[in-house]
């Protein structure tokens, strides 16, 4: 499809010249000489580029340029200008024109002009559709709970800004969704935002991970290591459990937030980068500091913008609606009927604390979904154990004995053939034998 210029000019003659040349390039033009004309035609025709004259008659090409982005923002404006009106065409680039000209006309350079303003268009458009994408495949905040929904109203805001952003709360609260959540609505959002665990890695390997190493840094290190730091150039990073993070590290950390710069380990000179710094952690970082585990200046230069995700104890009213969103998502990928759960269900999960958050509901309904037999999940779908669990036990020890239990029944509706049960959780061969391992799991049959 050829591109579509619109030319925005009250002379006849320098409409007819330039639409010559244009089409002579393989454009397709359009003309208007008034502004309220120009806006009429896009509605009718949309152009890929708009060029506008800033004296247009009576009119002023400053507030036609006002009004044509206003009703199409995104379009290339390029204005052309007498040698008189320079002040003019930057003052219009200030307000969003992609570019001037100036008269007489050097049509050479104004055909490279709007061949680069297509390109951005283009390019642009590719950006705004990936990162579509990108919200389409990213996890949905389910919740009708009046601070969940300030909490995301308040997250979309700090988006656009470049603030480092701290958000805290119990495991299994969805702290990374809502990390998502602040990456795919901020300029950076195009781009992959990158994931490291803190409590994932020893010291000496986390050190490494995030600022990277010379060759011959230490023996082993037989080539240059580019640290998740340096790769996240440009891009968002996203710390997980921060708050476990050595102090040492932490001394590093609060050099590359105040300085923009890294130095790999090994490295003799530093390293500029443009990373958006998000941090997540479940623990009081204000004790921390009492315990001298937490830097306090680390602390405020993080706390400037502070989310917290509440428990869903706090919430019970999200229940139904993310049971019935754990369902619909769990029969995408697996044989199963569930579509609901009984009333007796939905008052247990309403009484019971969740100490497990978010996370442990989801692993619930799972198993349940997965033995049920019925249209619904009922009292006798769900864990042997989930009604008799003790108050004191903590939340990793009921999402562990949950998983257990998926995976034992997981194994039984396969006839102990690892690799079917491996499809049936969704995970990898390599998981399930490292599960199988933790649990104590024999499997008798291959």
């Amino acid at each position: 499809m050829k591109e579509k210029i619109l030319i925005v000019d009250d002379q006849v003659k320098v409409y007819k010249s330039l639409a010559r040349n244009f089409q002579h390039l393989g454009y397709h033009t359009t003309h208007a000489t008034t502004g309220q004309e120009a806006v009429e035609r896009f509605t009718e025709e949309a152009a890929h580029v708009v060029l506008l004259d800033i004296m247009l008659g009576k009119e002023h090409g400053i507030d036609v340029l006002k009004q044509f982005l206003s009703f199409a923002p995104t379009t290339p404006v390029i204005m052309i200008t007498g040698y008189g009106s320079i002040d003019t065409a930057v003052q219009s680039i200030k307000l969003g024109a992609f570019d001037y000209v100036t008269k007489p006309l050097d049509f050479d350079k104004l055909g490279k002009i709007v061949e680069n303003a297509i390109k951005m268009s283009h390019l642009s458009e590719e950006n705004r559709q990936l990162k579509d994408q990108l919200l389409d495949l990213s996890p949905p905040i389910i919740t009708q709970n009046t601070k969940m929904i300030e909490l995301c109203q308040k997250a979309k805001k700090l988006a656009t800004t470049t603030l480092p952003i701290l958000i805290t709360g119990e495991n299994g609260t969805g702290k990374e969704v809502i990390a998502d959540l602040i990456h795919l609505n901020s300029p950076r959002g195009s781009r992959k935002m990158l994931k490291i665990n803190c409590a994932a890695f020893p010291e000496t390997l986390l050190d490494n991970e995030l600022f990277g190493h010379e060759r011959g840094a230490y023996t082993g290190a037989d080539s240059t290591f580019k640290g998740v730091f340096e790769r996240a150039d440009g891009r968002t990073l996203f710390l997980d459990e921060i708050g476990d993070m050595p102090l040492t590290i932490q001394a590093k950390i609060l050099r590359t937030l105040q300085n923009h710069e890294i130095r790999r380990i090994g490295g003799d000179h530093t390293i500029t980068v443009d990373v958006r710094f998000i941090a997540a952690t479940n623990k009081d970082l204000k004790t921390l500091i009492k315990e001298n585990a937490f830097r306090k200046d680390l602390f405020y230069r993080l706390n400037t913008a502070k989310l917290h995700v509440h428990p869903l104890h706090e919430r019970k009213e999200d229940i139904p609606l993310l049971v019935e969103y754990f369902l619909l998502e769990y029969s995408k990928v697996n044989a199963t009927n569930v579509k609901g759960i009984s009333e007796g269900v939905l008052d247990t999960f309403l009484e019971y604390d969740w100490p497990g958050n978010v996370r442990e509901l989801k692993n619930i309904v799972n198993y349940a979904a997965t033995i049920s037999s019925k249209e619904y999940i009922d009292l006798d779908d769900l864990p042997h154990d989930f009604l008799d669990i003790p108050q004191q036990y903590t939340p990793g020890t009921i999402l562990e004995e949950v998983e257990k239990n998926m995976i034992i029944k997981m194994l039984q509706k396969a006839n102990y053939n690892k690799k079917k049960t491996a499809e049936y959780l969704n995970i990898s061969r390599n998981t399930l034998y490292r599960k199988l391992n933790r649990y104590g799991i024999s499997v008798s049959k291959s």
